[in-house]
C-alpha cells in the first residue's frame, strides 16, 4: 500500500512539472502596436524570449502568462494593447519552458522567480526604465505576488485569477481529471509535497512564506477573481487577499471561470487597470 502511495505521488509530480509548449501564433504588430524582440538570460543559464513595446511614458507593465500559455496566448496580447493605449511601455516574455524560450521543466512558481528577476534586470539595464507594475495571469499571478518586494522598481502589482496552496490545487486537478475520489486524492497532499521537495529541491512552504512577504510590500496591490473558477477556487485569492497591503482591491466577478474576467467584463476590468496604473506610477 505505501508502494502505490509513493507511486502516485511521484506520478502526480513528475506531471505537474512538465509544462505543454504552445508556441505563439500573433504577434503584437497584429494589434498595431510596434515592437522589438528581446532575450535574456537567467542565472540558471535559460534563454527567456519577448517582445518590448515602446511608449511615451517612461514607466513599464510586464506581463507574465499563465502555465501551458504563453506571450501571445489568451487575452495577453488584448491586455498590451489596452495597457499601451493608455501610454505605458509594455513587456511580456515566455516564462521557461513555454513559448519560444528555452528549458524543460516548470519551477512551479518557485524557480521562476529567476525568470521575473531577470526580466526586471533586463528592463532596467537595456531600457533603462526604473518604475515598473507587475502583471499576472494565473500561475503568472502567483509568481507576481511571491516576488513583490525583490526589486524598488516595482510599484504596483495586478493579480488576474492567483493560487496560494500549491499541493492543494494539484490534490483538486486529480479528483478532477481522474477517477480518484477527493477524499482519497486528499491523501496524497503530503506524499506530493515531499515528493516535489525530493525530486526537484522545491519546498512547497517556502512558495506560502513568499506570498506572505505582500503583506510588506510598500503599494496597494489590485486582485481579480471570477467567482465561479473551478480551475483555481476563489478560495485561493481570498485567503491572499488577507495578506494584501492596506487600500489593496479585490474585485469579483460573478459571470466568468478560470481567468476570463477580462473577456466578460472587458469595460469594467480595462477601467480597473487605468485607475490602478494611474495611482501606481503617481
Amino acid at each position: 500500500m505505501v508502494g502505490v502511495y509513493i507511486i502516485f505521488s511521484v506520478y502526480i509530480t513528475t506531471l505537474s512539472i512538465k509544462a505543454t509548449r504552445k508556441i505563439p501564433e500573433n504577434t503584437p504588430s497584429e494589434l498595431g502596436m510596434v515592437y522589438r524582440d528581446i532575450n535574456f538570460q537567467t542565472s540558471d543559464g535559460i534563454n527567456l524570449e519577448g517582445w518590448y513595446v515602446d511608449n511615451k511614458k517612461n514607466e513599464l507593465v510586464i506581463l507574465i502568462h499563465g502555465v501551458d500559455s504563453n506571450k501571445s496566448d489568451g487575452k495577453m496580447l488584448d491586455i498590451a494593447k489596452d495597457i499601451y493605449d493608455m501610454g505605458y511601455k509594455v513587456m511580456s516574455f515566455d516564462l521557461r519552458a513555454h513559448g519560444n524560450s528555452g528549458g524543460e521543466n516548470l519551477g512551479l512558481t518557485y524557480v521562476e522567480r529567476d525568470d521575473l528577476y531577470s526580466s526586471i534586470m533586463f528592463a532596467k539595464s537595456e531600457l533603462k526604465i526604473e518604475e515598473i507594475v507587475i502583471y499576472g495571469t494565473s500561475y503568472g499571478a502567483t509568481i507576481a505576488v511571491s516576488n513583490a518586494l525583490m526589486d524598488d522598481s516595482i510599484k504596483g502589482v495586478i493579480l488576474d485569477s492567483p493560487f496560494y496552496d500549491l499541493p492543494e490545487l494539484l490534490v483538486s486537478e486529480v479528483s478532477n481529471r481522474t477517477f480518484i475520489p477527493p477524499f482519497i486524492a486528499n491523501l496524497l497532499k503530503f506524499g506530493i509535497i515531499q515528493s516535489i521537495k525530493f525530486l526537484y529541491q522545491i519546498e512547497t512552504n517556502k512558495i506560502l512564506d513568499r506570498i506572505h512577504t505582500i503583506e510588506n510590500f510598500n503599494s496597494p496591490v489590485l486582485m481579480f477573481h471570477c467567482e465561479a473558477d473551478d480551475r483555481i477556487p476563489i478560495s485561493h485569492s481570498e485567503r491572499i487577499s488577507r495578506y494584501l497591503p492596506d487600500n489593496s482591491k479585490f474585485v469579483i466577478f460573478d459571470n466568468c471561470e478560470h481567468a476570463q474576467a477580462y473577456e466578460k467584463n472587458t469595460i469594467s476590468f480595462q477601467n480597473e487597470i487605468k485607475d490602478y496604473l494611474q495611482t501606481s506610477f503617481n
